[in-house]
């Protein structure tokens, strides 16, 4: 399952971002669009569909110590035009 991330602009200043990975993601970043976009603020997707992790090996397994998703930019328009 993707990893959506929307980095939220104002005034070409960067505000913050807003990440999910829950099943209603897609929604979500349609529903924070639609509210933004018409309030002047600009909109960056980012989407991961992998990540790093780090492993451990140790007398008791392997262990999973960290995961980094890899988020690669994507046209946030695509994902709003393919509205179910």
């Amino acid at each position: 399952m993707p990893i959506f991330r929307l980095t939220i602009r104002h005034d070409d200043q960067l505000l913050g971002h807003f990440e999910s990975d829950l099943p209603a993601a897609l929604q979500a970043i349609r529903k924070i669009s639609a509210s933004l976009s018409a309030s002047g603020y600009s909109l960056d997707l980012l989407v991961a569909h992998s990540e790093r992790r780090l492993l451990e090996s140790g007398p008791d397994g392997v262990r999973m110590i960290s995961r980094e998703p890899l988020f690669v930019p994507e046209p946030l328009e695509q994902y709003l035009d393919s509205a179910p």
